[in-house]
């Protein structure tokens, strides 16, 4: 639960840390590039919520004792590795600039930038795959099956805004697109992360 929290917080601090930088147009990685003023702040919402995200794969999977709840639960592992990657390999600058497109497309950036947009890839498609595979699962239990239609539309949603990310009409919104993008994910992790935690309270009081 606390993931999505400190990433979203880290974001918000970040760009009102830093000089010149447009949440409309340029992406979140921005804030934690090599160029960026406060990179820690961007660095530690990374590597906490990849913490959180791994957490919840290990409370589902040992909740939730369905093939599909396992596979789900790979992918949410898979993405929460990939984030704390993805915060320690830094971008060079911010990707969305016309400059550092250009430095990208030439192939004039760093190793670790390169790790960095290959590994965001593989979080973006972990996280849109997750919800859909978690879906069968609660569709199985009674006590996760109201979360089964959300999971769904997660999604559906997560893949339709990941298609307007990535295509060069988006422009210069790409930075709102990607907000609005990774919230849509990170509530579902947030929500799922707060209903184990209900579960596991409401278990502790049993015995």
């Amino acid at each position: 639960m606390a993931g999505p929290i400190a990433f979203t917080t880290a974001w918000l601090l970040g760009w009102l840390d830093q000089d010149k930088y447009s949440v409309r147009q340029e992406d979140i990685s921005a804030l934690a590039a090599m160029d960026a003023q406060h990179a820690w702040i961007m660095i530690t919402g990374f590597v906490l919520l990849g913490v959180g995200t791994v957490a919840l794969a290990a409370g589902l999977a040992s909740t939730l004792n369905y093939p599909s709840a396992v596979a789900g639960s790979v992918l949410l592992m898979i993405a929460g590795i990939g984030l704390a990657v993805a915060g320690l390999a830094r971008n060079d600058c911010s990707s969305e600039l016309p400059a550092c497109a250009a430095r990208a497309d030439a192939g004039e950036v760093s190793w670790h930038h390169q790790v960095h947009d290959n590994v965001s890839l593989i979080i973006f498609l972990a996280l849109i795959a997750a919800p859909l595979v978690f879906a069968r699962a609660f569709g199985r239990d009674d006590r996760w099956r109201p979360l089964r239609s959300y999971s769904i539309l997660t999604g559906l949603l997560g893949f339709a805004l990941l298609v307007l990310y990535m295509i060069a009409s988006a422009g210069t919104w790409n930075g709102l697109v990607q907000r609005v993008f990774v919230s849509v994910l990170f509530l579902w992790i947030a929500v799922l992360g707060f209903r184990l935690s209900q579960g596991e309270l409401v278990a502790t009081g049993a015995e």
